[in-house]
């Protein structure tokens, strides 16, 4: 009984983590869900992988409020200019790299 109740919270949170939302307020605060990893944190940029690919906030005095990753949640408050997406690095193809 245990093990479903563990592969249903498990199918949730799959669930969960595949939905991504972007909330931006007054131009100085962010709500970001769907957040897999956070990979740095400055006063002018905060980078964070959401759905595979990067999210970049660009902006000035940027401070994070509240960080789960876990739950996928990231909240930001400062100075809001930018918000832009870099998809996945695509690898070359090795005849590429070598001749190209």
């Amino acid at each position: 009984m245990e093990e479903i109740k563990n592969s249903l919270k498990k199918t949730e949170n799959e669930k969960m983590s595949k939905s991504s939302k972007i909330v931006i307020t007054n131009q100085n605060s962010v709500l970001i869900t769907g957040i897999s990893k956070v990979n740095s944190s400055t006063e002018n940029e905060i980078s964070a992988v959401l759905e595979g690919q990067i999210l970049s906030v660009t902006g000035s005095k940027l401070s994070v409020s509240k960080l789960d990753v876990d739950s996928g949640i990231l909240e930001a408050e400062g100075e809001i200019h930018q918000i832009k997406f870099a998809g996945k690095k695509q690898k070359e193809n090795f005849f590429k790299r070598v001749f190209g």
